[in-house]
């Protein structure tokens, strides 16, 4: 009989998780001081690792894709806001933070409810082994 990659899923989605929360920090110091180079090449090194986390879970693939394209957005409008900074630039840039917001929650829930099986999963093996 072969082992389960269970316990593999579950630290890459550890893993995640805790890359998003990271990210999610990094982004908000990125944009309280817009634009500190070193900031954003870190923000992008997290986009990175995230990516690659997302990969080994096919299932995130949507969420991950969701938040690529908001970061994109943030990036674009933070950059416009240095070259153009009007009151519309501004207003957008609330509206794209709360997309960016929702889409690292959106790819964050999953990876927390994958952790969330597998302690149930675990606790049901314990139960089976007890009795």
């Amino acid at each position: 009989m072969s082992a389960s990659p269970a316990p593999a899923l579950d630290a890459i989605a550890f893993q995640l998780a805790a890359a998003l929360e990271d990210y999610e920090q990094q982004v908000t110091a990125m944009v309280d001081t817009w634009l500190d180079m070193d900031l954003y090449h870190e923000v992008s090194e997290h986009i990175e690792t995230i990516r690659m986390l997302s990969a080994t879970l096919p299932q995130l693939g949507a969420p991950w894709v969701e938040l690529l394209i908001a970061h994109a957005e943030l990036v674009h409008s933070l950059w416009r806001l240095r070259f153009r900074d009007d009151a519309a630039d501004r207003e957008k840039l609330q509206g794209v933070r709360a997309r960016h917001t929702l889409a690292v929650q959106s790819l964050k829930a999953p990876c927390l409810g994958l952790l969330a099986r597998g302690q149930q999963a675990q606790g049901g093996a314990a139960s089976a082994q007890a009795s």
